[in-house]
């Protein structure tokens, strides 16, 4: 337990000297060791904390969370900056737009997106991916999970205690898996099975039909690695969004329709034909750090907004876990996972949602320029037709970001669709 008021780490609900309500997790740091080239993984409590666990030598904050850069990304990164290949032999992470070579920051301003077309960055990544390898990314890798095994151990044996807890007056068939092949869920699916030693749960993968394409070929990938595993894919096959976004107007942030329409529903469907009334315990790939409003979450809900099914209790094994917990076990316990995150997205949901940060736009336009130029086209045709979304544009709600256009090239439409599971 932790007291945020106190800064200190403390073994009750209420704070000893302030007495105010404490919190279940202790906040966690991430530090950088110049020797070993990675990050470490540390409580703000630990007294040895500015001390590498492997080399012994002195250690410096770095930043609160971080993910790893792909050789892929990596080289997308080296394109921007104009210098392809110079951080082949570096440890590269990041932390938003915000990246670490070495250990020293190197930010990515949104400017730097629209200085060159998507075309040309895909005949540049063409043609240095032949020697854009991955041995110094899989040796650090490894080196990141040995310094930090500690941390993994400890989460393991944490998570697997809980799910233990939770799934113990449950039936087995009763105990549901929320799978949406994003790292979180990807994460929780493994931690459950192995803490209940059975492969057979039901999984719910929702598919949205706004899906990555790598995410449908990593749920083919995980179909095949867990053929005990009970898959039931829940999408709408009544109505066609394209369809729904020309009679209503296409999703935005604060009128998501897509996510209770394409998502929702159908899991909500496929839950209700399968238990009825019967009482059901899901896993989640939830985490409190990911919004404001999932932190006020509770780590074992008994009625959670995301899935509107009576009778449904909501587990968050991984609730208290940053990005880097999750990386650390993806790579610690060698487990598959959706390519995309390869690419540089830092979420696997629908592709053109709203919530997407320009990054991620970006992206899109390079690696499914198919998809991203018929949104677009759709939103600009959209714009100029409906007198609604004319009205919604003079403040600035359908605009394209950046004005214009960018050396011939025309910027990313803002509004897109869906909710994004990590």
């Amino acid at each position: 337990m932790w007291c945020k008021e106190c800064n200190r780490e403390t073994e009750t609900e209420e704070c000893e000297l302030c007495g105010a309500t404490t919190e279940s997790d202790v906040p966690l740091e991430i530090y950088w060791c110049d020797e070993c080239k990675v990050p470490v993984v540390v409580c703000v409590s630990d007294i040895s904390k500015d001390v590498c666990p492997s080399c012994h030598r002195a250690i410096s904050y770095l930043c609160a969370d971080l993910r790893p850069v792909f050789p892929e990304e990596r080289l997308l990164l080296e394109i921007l900056k104009g210098k392809p290949l110079a951080f082949l032999g570096q440890s590269v992470w990041a932390s938003n737009n915000r990246y670490y070579i070495d250990g020293k920051p190197a930010v990515v301003t949104t400017q730097a997106y629209r200085k060159m077309s998507a075309n040309n960055i895909r005949e540049q990544l063409e043609q240095f991916a032949p020697q854009n390898n991955s041995d110094f990314f899989d040796s650090n890798i490894k080196k990141f999970v040995e310094v930090n095994r500690s941390r993994l151990a400890y989460t393991i044996d944490e998570a697997h205690a809980f799910i233990k807890r939770a799934a113990a007056s449950y039936p087995r068939e009763c105990v549901v898996i929320s799978f949406s092949s994003g790292k979180d869920s990807t994460v929780t699916a493994d931690l459950t099975i192995k803490a209940l030693g059975d492969p057979s749960l039901v999984h719910i993968f929702g598919n949205t039909t706004l899906e990555f394409p790598l995410t449908l070929e990593y749920v083919e990938r995980y179909r095949k690695a867990n053929p005990k595993a009970i898959i039931k894919s829940a999408i709408n096959r009544e109505q066609e969004f394209y369809r729904v976004c020309e009679d209503i107007g296409p999703p935005a942030r604060m009128l998501r329709w897509c996510c209770s329409m394409f998502k929702t529903g159908p899991i909500t469907r496929v839950l209700n034909s399968m238990y009825r009334d019967k009482d059901i315990l899901t896993f989640y790939g939830i985490r409190k750090c990911e919004s404001v409003a999932r932190s006020k979450y509770n780590r074992i809900e008994d009625n959670a907004e995301s899935v509107k099914i009576q009778k449904q209790k909501v587990a968050s094994p991984i609730f208290l876990w940053k990005d880097i917990d999750i990386w650390l076990y993806l790579f610690g316990e060698d487990v598959d996972f959706n390519e995309a995150y390869r690419l540089g997205y830092d979420r696997v949901g629908c592709w053109c949602c709203p919530n997407n940060n320009e990054r991620a736009q970006f992206l899109s336009q390079i690696y499914m320029p198919e998809q991203y130029e018929k949104w677009r086209s759709f939103l600009i045709t959209f714009g100029q037709n409906r007198p609604l979304a004319r009205r919604a544009d003079a403040h600035g709600l359908c605009q394209p970001r950046g004005g214009a256009h960018h050396r011939g090239r025309q910027s990313p439409a803002v509004v897109s669709t869906g909710a994004n599971p990590r």
